[in-house]
């Protein structure tokens, strides 16, 4: 059979993943992540894990098929329920919401470990997400932009320090790290700008001048339209 070929999503999700490393890949569906990366040399081993019997069952299939069961293992299981023991040092959540990517970390305590990467992909509510992540001692360490099928995702990379880290409502929306990178993905970056504007310009256009929400959203998309033309 031939290789994985991930899409920009996947393949943002795989490049912070550390060379080497112990994966985890939660919600795995068909496995194409952890296959992609045993087949590349970039990691040895794997946990291909997932909630739903279907994408569990689909997962097995293709790593049978790419002779990959002696190094990719696979778990029907919610989050990273019974996988405290296995001594992972990379984590990927990717392909849900960011809130419920906050409550499976929030329910494994094992991941407050400084030797721990996780390596994070929301589809919504990524400043949730980063909002949680530094109120409960993550450090956000590396981010990415990835455009797939014409959509624009954020993918990022948190350890535990321990610390508690202060972000503005527009680096929690657009990332810091990738506020201070947009000159090296000035087309991704305008691209995530736009989609904010938009968000923010119909708060703006549906609040009265005079509260203090209607101050906080022209705020954020006042900053946000200036970092859009810098």
């Amino acid at each position: 059979m031939a290789n994985i070929t991930l899409g920009e999503r996947l393949a943002a999700c795989a490049s912070l993943v550390r060379r080497d490393a112990f994966l985890c890949d939660v919600g795995t569906d068909h496995a194409y992540l952890p296959i992609y990366l045993c087949e590349s040399g970039a990691i040895s081993r794997a946990v291909a894990s997932d909630i739903n019997e279907g994408p569990f069952l689909r997962a097995k299939e293709n790593i049978a098929a790419h002779r990959l069961t002696d190094r990719i293992d696979t778990e029907l299981a919610g989050g990273l329920h019974s996988l405290e023991e296995r001594g992972f040092s990379d984590i990927v959540i990717a392909g849900m919401g960011g809130l419920m990517i906050r409550d499976i970390i929030s329910e494994a305590p094992f991941l407050r470990d400084e030797k721990i990467s996780l390596v994070l992909q929301p589809m919504k509510n990524e400043d949730e997400l980063r909002f949680w992540l530094s109120e409960n001692g993550f450090f956000i360490a590396d981010e990415r932009l990835a455009l797939d099928s014409g959509k624009i995702y954020q993918i990022m990379r948190a350890v535990w320090d321990g610390k508690k880290h202060t972000f503005t409502q527009t680096e929690l929306l657009l990332g810091k790290g990738n506020i201070e990178a947009r000159e090296e993905n000035r087309e991704l970056f305008l691209r995530l700008c736009e989609k904010y504007l938009d968000m923010y310009g119909k708060k703006v256009r549906g609040l009265k001048p005079d509260t203090a929400e209607y101050a906080q959203a022209k705020r954020v998309y006042d900053e946000i339209t200036a970092l859009s033309k810098i």
